[in-house]
């Protein structure tokens, strides 16, 4: 812990135990709790935790860290119990004007701390796209179209895809902006290319290289909760299953990756996971479907 860290730490401490009058062992838990993230983000992103570092935390980081709790035998509620830690300490750090914001902040408990990554199925995957479809206006059919076709069939964040401008198509290569600014370069099928290309043409807006790709009905950027919105909509309309969200489709991406052998380290790259760990969690989520390969191709005692 860096000494900018340690003091905020210290600064937060002082302020869960004199102004918010936290009782002992609670203050005491919030620390342990806070600490052993710090740590995990160090040791998550091979480096030192600065306030950059903090305010990029997200879904991603946070699941790892629960998972690896999980791992270690630790129980939902001593997880939900470090949520509020981790909420404390940002909101401290809001208060007091040292970041201007954290997605951590936004994250529901209970609904998330009990779900590691859950893949779609292929039917319900298709059944997403084809009400997509039905969308009358064709520019905002073929924009949302993508938007989920770039997060399923590329494992891209919801955020990376609506930060795109027309200047991150390279020929065949689509470079995208991940987490704190890491930049990844990926292979984009010629298919998609000419698709999102026809998606531009058809926009009512001027789209120049600078420009974001994705637009809302009035011109601005397109928000997440638009497309977060839509497929809550979706999901309730054909009562899919609620692990139905846009960060679904990129758990569907890595675990269809898993299924057909790719090694952890490729798909580390294609996810633009930082740390290999990240990654790890959704070996879990294949279990099943090898459980199920070694089945039935085990011989059985009968053979023996």
């Amino acid at each position: 812990m860096n000494k900018q860290i340690l003091l905020i730490f210290n600064n937060w401490k002082s302020w869960i135990e004199n102004e918010k009058r936290l009782a002992f062992k609670t203050s005491q838990s919030y620390c342990i709790d806070l600490k052993s993230f710090l740590h995990f983000l160090s040791d998550h992103n091979n480096s030192n935790v600065d306030l950059t570092t903090i305010i990029n935390a997200d879904e991603d980081d946070l699941s790892s860290w629960f998972y690896e709790r999980l791992k270690k035998g630790l129980s939902h509620r001593s997880n939900a119990r470090a949520l509020s830690s981790l909420k404390s300490f940002f909101t401290f750090l809001i208060t007091k004007k040292l970041i201007p914001s954290s997605k951590i902040l936004k994250i529901k408990g209970p609904k998330f701390l009990e779900s590691l990554p859950r893949p779609l199925t292929e039917s319900q995957t298709l059944k997403l796209l084809d009400d997509i479809k039905t969308e009358k206006e064709r520019w905002i059919m073929m924009r949302n179209l993508s938007v989920l076709i770039l997060m399923w069939g590329y494992g891209m964040r919801i955020s990376e895809v609506l930060n795109l401008k027309l200047k991150d198509f390279y020929m065949e290569d689509l470079r995208i902006i991940g987490k704190g600014g890491k930049i990844r370069l990926i292979p984009i099928v010629n298919e998609i290319n000419i698709f999102i290309k026809k998606m531009i043409k058809e926009c009512p807006y001027e789209v120049k290289s600078d420009d974001f790709i994705f637009l809302g009905k009035k011109g601005g950027k397109l928000k997440p909760e638009i497309i977060q919105r839509l497929i809550r909509k979706i999901r309730n309309r054909l009562i899919l299953p609620e692990n139905t969200t846009p960060h679904s489709l990129r758990h569907t991406f890595a675990t269809e990756l898993l299924q057909n052998f790719v090694d952890l380290r490729s798909i580390q790259e294609l996810l633009g996971h930082s740390s290999l760990s990240t990654t790890q969690k959704y070996t879990s989520v294949n279990k099943d479907h090898l459980r199920e390969i070694l089945e039935k191709n085990h011989p059985s005692t009968d053979d023996l």
